[in-house]
């Protein structure tokens, strides 16, 4: 893969799947954007990392629930690295909280940042795109939305608002030559905000039998972001080490 000579944003960059999206886009020659909601220490040293692979970045904080705090992102970016050619969409909030006590709050703060943050992000970043005639866009959806998880319905439901946003968009854009997918991690190593109840069993449920890392996941956001997927999009990449979709077993006669 070859980024040279591009500019990538990558949202949610601080730490652990962002980060390293970020770095492997500037490992392969491309500027980075990077951007979380206040974690500008965190930032600072995924942008260090981005420089030591050979690229510029640019460190912007903001919440995208806020749409003039999105506009000024994007608008630093564009200032300090030149158009953008990559939109990778990974930030995201997933609180847990039972459904029937999740109220309209907790929807909204929810709803605000995966799913009006992502739309407001790609549409100050499309024009751009057009007017360079194409550019690649990619959207991060966790595997457990497919699966169900106790406590998780208003982020999941997000997170499938966001899936509805790749398919539309790859079909509305297209012609412009922007192509829009997804990637959908499984469990993936990191330095996660709460523990996963059941992890064991959910280890034994996965064929590969191991939780992924999460420059795994970034090498799918590369792939689908660089030229070697060029007739791909409206997709959904699952790297999940087969939990999703279910494989076929078959059982010896």
């Amino acid at each position: 893969m070859d980024f040279s000579n591009q500019t990538a944003l990558v949202t949610g960059a601080s730490r652990n799947i962002g980060e390293a999206i970020a770095v492997s886009i500037a490992e392969a020659g491309g500027d980075v954007g990077v951007t979380s909601k206040s974690d500008e220490r965190a930032c600072r040293a995924t942008a260090d990392r981005i420089e030591a692979a050979g690229g510029d970045a640019t460190v912007v904080c903001g919440d995208l629930g806020e749409p003039d705090d999105i506009e000024r992102i994007v608008r630093t970016v564009r200032e300090e690295l030149g158009s953008i050619d990559i939109l990778v969409n990974n930030a995201t909030v997933r609180p847990r909280k039972p459904f029937l006590e999740v109220d309209e709050d907790d929807l909204d703060t929810v709803l605000e940042t995966n799913v009006k943050g992502t739309f407001l992000t790609t549409q100050h970043v499309v024009p751009e795109m057009i007017a360079a005639g194409g550019g690649s866009i990619v959207n991060l959806i966790g595997a457990m939305v497919y699966l169900g998880r106790t406590g998780k319905s208003h982020s999941y439901a997000s997170k499938l608002g966001i899936e509805g946003q790749v398919r539309q968009l790859a079909s509305e854009l297209g012609p412009e030559g922007i192509r829009v997918n997804a990637v959908s991690p499984g469990l993936i190593d990191t330095d996660r905000d709460e523990p996963i109840d059941g992890k064991d069993d959910l280890l034994e449920s996965i064929p590969l039998q191991r939780a992924g890392d999460p420059a795994e996941v970034a090498d799918a956001c590369c792939f689908l972001a660089s030229d070697q997927a060029s007739f791909i999009t409206g997709q959904v990449l699952h790297v999940n080490g087969g939990i999703y979709p279910t494989p076929n077993v078959i059982s010896p006669e």
